[in-house]
């Protein structure tokens, strides 16, 4: 037995639960579950604090950034947290790093505590009284110190010098990419991974970059259920999925077992989730040969960012396997439903035919990675258990993806648009990288940017009452030498949303499609304004107002100015955008760390969890809005 050894050291440690608390102290005051006071400066200078991320406050300084930095304290009790920073317009934050100074005595001026103690790094002590000030109960604040503590190993293994900086990884390809990124950057616990072990950690986590070879298996028609679009039968997606060798040895596998192939499914399967989950649960199955192991993948993968998701290294152009794995991380367990991959084909034929004969959409540039066939296996005993936790019932099955790489021309590359807020342990970041390439201004590179991703998101939502999930980790970006050209959406049967009425466009939707969930079009309009704005231009703005001297205001406005041009170059759908209301003066806020610390903590439901709704907040593209930032930073 291989016993794994740490392979991180304390540097590693204690800079990973600096950058953790920061991310934390942000998040948590954005979702108003600690407040922050500002103290008095009694016209003393701020104090520039040294740490090891001085180049990042160079390009934040150079950008303005520290004219705007005061002091403010966060009283948790027991604890007293100080940082240097300021608050967005739209109501984020933003920490300056290295600035978090931990007292257990509260400081309530500027005199000297700043300068004379290292920056805060335990992460343990911060989360756990945040929790008890915020009154979380003991089991959720338990589970939650465990799936953090998960989140900083994982942090600390970034703190390697030897991973690409930001220029680099603009040359990566979109696997190498996914490999090199922080993860989800709302969720404060974005790398928890329940179920996993270090030794897991290692072979499995996509920042490890491993090389895998998948296990393939056969399973019984009995038990399996294939799905797929027109034109690709089970021999149509073998011949393209696997060698011709491997296909036949498969098959004499089969038969030596004594069983006949055309009565058996073939899917790939997580090694994870074979050993833990599959060999026992399934263990009557493959004791009856229902279900016949056979081997390892030819080729070898990469595991993508939502790690359960992954490309084919050894042959680019063939599809991404998404496959279940029953660990615990931002905010689900990471099965395949079995109702939704089932359905998955017949909606991407739907989407796909529609895309094809609207000349309108595909003007867009839009790129839809189709969800082409999938493997759905039942379980005989949970399956037949009414309410039983819903990860219990996403336990085994495969869908195949398309692969981005067929849509790329010679001189284009790609890239998730998650590394659009990715910045190097030198403080560059990947959107100035590409900025810089492209030879263009930050506001036109910026306007070219939303109209490539904005527009046939909107195109969507109008005409057909359709909407996508486009946060960073669902969506990616083709670019040619860094100008950006075009957007490509993933993830359909999971993540698309439909309109609560009769929109004659969806009148040929699949009987299969009853599974999507339907909205109103005040409700649906959340998926720009949260989906998009929130989860992920707000990210994208705060980097782009730290590394350029333009306002927040300005970063805003063309998003605005996109979004009135597409409405005043499609008159026709002018009873649609009424509908919709994308300008209304205000939103609700959506909150994703307040499921875990209150709402829904570590509770095994039959359905999975739903956000937090708070107040109202303001829109950022609305007029009367952007007039007073605009002012306000006048």
């Amino acid at each position: 037995m291989t016993v794994a050894s740490l392979q991180i050291n304390q540097q590693q440690w204690q800079q990973a639960g600096t950058r953790l608390i920061e991310m934390a102290i942000a998040e948590f005051l954005y979702e108003e579950i600690i407040e922050a006071q500002k103290l008095e400066a009694h016209n003393i200078e701020i104090q520039q604090i040294e740490t090891q991320q001085t180049k990042a406050q160079e390009i934040a300084s150079v950008a303005g950034t520290a004219t705007k930095l005061a002091v403010w304290q966060v009283n948790l009790g027991e604890q007293y947290y100080q940082f240097q920073g300021f608050q967005y317009q739209l109501g984020h934050w933003y920490i300056q790093p290295g600035s978090v100074r931990q007292y257990a005595v509260p400081v309530a001026t500027l005199s000297e505590p700043l300068v004379q103690a290292e920056p805060a790094w335990n992460l343990h002590q911060f989360i756990t009284s945040v929790a008890r000030q915020a009154e979380v109960k003991p089991f959720t604040m338990t589970y939650l110190v465990k799936e953090m503590n998960n989140t900083w190993v994982a942090e600390a293994h970034l703190f390697d010098q030897q991973r690409p900086d930001s220029r680099a990884i603009t040359n990566l390809s979109a696997a190498e990419v996914e490999g090199v990124l922080r993860g989800h950057p709302w969720l404060i616990m974005s790398k928890g991974r329940m179920g996993f072990g270090y030794h897991d950690y290692l072979n499995f986590a996509p920042e490890m970059q491993p090389k895998l070879q998948l296990l393939w298996v056969a399973v019984h028609q009995q038990l399996a259920d294939y799905h797929h679009i027109d034109g690709l039968d089970l021999q149509t997606l073998y011949a393209q999925e696997l060698d011709s060798q491997q296909l036949t040895e498969f098959l004499q596998h089969i038969r030596d077992a004594g069983q006949q192939p055309d009565d058996y499914i073939l899917l790939l399967v997580h090694p994870w989730q074979w050993h833990h989950w599959l060999m026992s649960t399934y263990a009557g199955e493959i004791a009856s040969q229902h279900i016949i192991a056979l081997g390892l993948s030819q080729d070898w993968y990469m595991p993508m960012q939502s790690i359960r998701t992954f490309s084919n290294i050894s042959h680019p152009e063939r599809r991404y396997v998404k496959l279940p794995l029953s660990i615990f991380n931002t905010a689900v367990y990471r099965g395949l439903p079995s109702d939704r991959n089932k359905a998955a084909p017949a909606f991407t034929q739907w989407l796909k035919t529609t895309f094809a004969n609207d000349a309108v959409w595909q003007q867009t540039g839009l790129v839809l990675l189709g969800e082409d066939a999938t493997v759905t296996v039942d379980q005989p005993c949970f399956d037949q258990i009414d309410g039983a936790p819903y990860q219990f019932k996403e336990l085994f099955g495969c869908l195949w993806r398309e692969s981005v790489q067929g849509y790329l021309q010679d001189s284009e590359q790609v890239l998730s648009q998650a590394a659009l807020v990715h910045r190097d342990l030198d403080g560059h970041s990947v959107l100035t990288a590409l900025v810089e390439r492209s030879g263009l201004q930050p506001l036109t590179w910026l306007r070219q940017f939303v109209q490539v991703c904005m527009t046939p998101l909107l195109y969507g939502l109008y005409r057909y009452g359709l909407v996508f999930s486009p946060h960073g980790e669902n969506s990616l970006l083709i670019h040619e030498n860094g100008l950006p050209k075009r957007m490509v959406i993933k993830d359909f049967i999971d993540d698309v949303n439909l309109i609560d009425e009769a929109f004659p466009e969806l009148a040929s939707l699949p009987p299969e499609a009853k599974v999507l969930l339907r909205h109103t079009a005040q409700d649906l309009t959340h998926f720009i304004f949260t989906g998009l704005f929130i989860v992920h231009y707000r990210y994208i703005s705060s980097i782009f107002l730290q590394d350029f001297n333009h306002t927040e205001a300005e970063f805003w406005q063309q998003v605005a100015d996109v979004a009135h041009e597409f409405h005043q170059q499609h008159p026709e759908l002018n009873e649609r955008i009424q509908k919709f209301d994308l300008f209304r003066p205000q939103f609700e806020k959506i909150c994703l760390n307040r499921v875990r610390l209150f709402s829904h903590g570590y509770a095994d439901d039959a359905e999975r969890p739903y956000p937090t709704i708070l107040h109202a907040m303001p829109n950022p593209i609305h007029a009367d809005v952007l007039a007073q930032w605009h002012q306000a930073s006048a």
